[in-house]
């Protein structure tokens, strides 16, 4: 009887591809400790509450980030009775809010755990207290109210502004007293050399 014999190569390739195989086999059993989970909420999900809640809370087996936590709250009108910016204490994250309507209500977050891993969900619970939702107002921003028109102002004839170097009409007095003692300048002027020509000449006629 003859035994088959198993070449060197082929036992070398078998013994490389067992580790890779049972990494295979042994990862997906292991349990997904590594990032946060949601474990508890409150109100809880699919409830119905008689009494409308002022706050509802999300707890993590770990501790999330307050500053990518959000928490928006929605009501069966799809507006948000969300008041304010959620807290987080560890893994306790506490959304407060406005008076919920009658109806189904809806929570959508997310958030980001320790180790950076997002994390995002949403869940319904219904509200039958019809007492709270007399009140309920939901969140909008504040519209500004227009201002009454005003009549315009009656404007007033433009009226020309003169200046030095314009030679405008409020200056005409002092161009005219300058123009008047330069006229009379020029009439002394002429006049005195006009008498001195008839002097000269006279004496020129006296001494002949």
């Amino acid at each position: 009887m003859k035994h088959r014999t198993v070449s060197r190569p082929v036992c070398l390739s078998l013994l490389l591809a067992l580790p890779p195989a049972a990494l295979g086999v042994l990862l997906p059993a292991s349990p997904a400790w590594a990032h946060a989970q949601l474990l508890d909420s409150s109100p809880a999900a699919d409830s119905v509450v008689a009494k409308a809640p002022t706050a509802l809370t999300l707890s993590f087996d770990s501790p999330v980030k307050q500053r990518y936590t959000t928490v928006v709250v929605t009501g069966p009108d799809k507006a948000s009775y969300s008041d304010g910016a959620p807290r987080v204490v560890n893994g306790d994250v506490r959304q407060d809010l406005r008076p919920l309507p009658t109806g189904r209500i809806q929570v959508t977050w997310q958030t980001v755990a320790a180790d950076g891993a997002p994390l995002q969900g949403r869940y319904t619970f219904t509200s039958t207290d019809t007492a709270t939702a007399a009140s309920a107002r939901p969140a909008s921003p504040p519209t500004a109210k227009p201002s009454p028109p005003t009549a315009p102002a009656p404007s007033s004839p433009a009226r020309p502004v003169a200046t030095a170097s314009s030679g405008g009409t409020a200056d005409w007095p002092w161009w005219a007293a300058a123009g008047a003692l330069v006229a009379a300048s020029v009439a002394l002027l002429v006049f005195g050399v006009l008498r001195s020509a008839r002097s000269a000449s006279r004496s020129d006629r006296g001494r002949h």
